[in-house]
């Protein structure tokens, strides 16, 4: 019977594989004419990703240049164009979550859309890919009175929106 049991069980256990997915939003705050970026992140994913365990995140011996090499990743692999020009966004800061598991990233881009309408977006999102085999990136983007949805893989990892219709 046990037998059994194993030749059962063995392949539902073999066909069970990690789940890798990071959340962004991208939300336009009108009020002032910032668009705020927020990522959530597994920790344990980032720091696979920096190739640096030692960097101790979220804990009290956290290296002091820990942020710098952050920002530094998702600048490499969080790509956002205006019009096929890329924009800069900067660091606002990092928090971990309660859970101790994730951390929130936060990044704005100031006076967005002041000088000039920006009709499209493109964003190109490798954020893990590189190291993690089944890496999904939902991005979420909240624009005035529209909301779009994209997902990236490691197949699709450059998408464009029309913001101005």
């Amino acid at each position: 019977m046990f037998k059994y049991l194993i030749f059962i069980t063995l392949p539902l256990i073999l066909s069970f594989h990690d789940f890798h997915v990071t959340h962004t939003t991208l939300h336009y705050n009108s009020d002032l004419k910032n668009i705020e970026i927020t990522i959530k992140v597994a920790i344990e994913d980032l720091e696979l990703s920096l190739e640096n365990k030692e960097l101790r995140i979220g804990t009290l011996n956290e290296i002091f240049f820990s942020e710098e090499i952050i920002k530094s990743y998702f600048k490499n692999h969080l790509k956002i164009y205006g019009d096929n020009k890329i924009i800069n966004y900067k660091w606002v800061g990092k928090e971990i979550s309660d859970n101790l598991h994730d951390i929130y990233i936060y990044f704005e881009i100031s006076n967005f859309n002041e000088i000039a309408k920006i009709k499209s977006l493109m964003l190109e999102n490798t954020i893990f890919i590189e190291t993690t085999h089944n890496q999904s990136n939902i991005v979420l983007i909240e624009f005035e009175d529209n909301d779009y949805n994209l997902t990236f893989t490691k197949d699709l990892n450059r998408q464009k929106i029309q913001l101005i219709k």
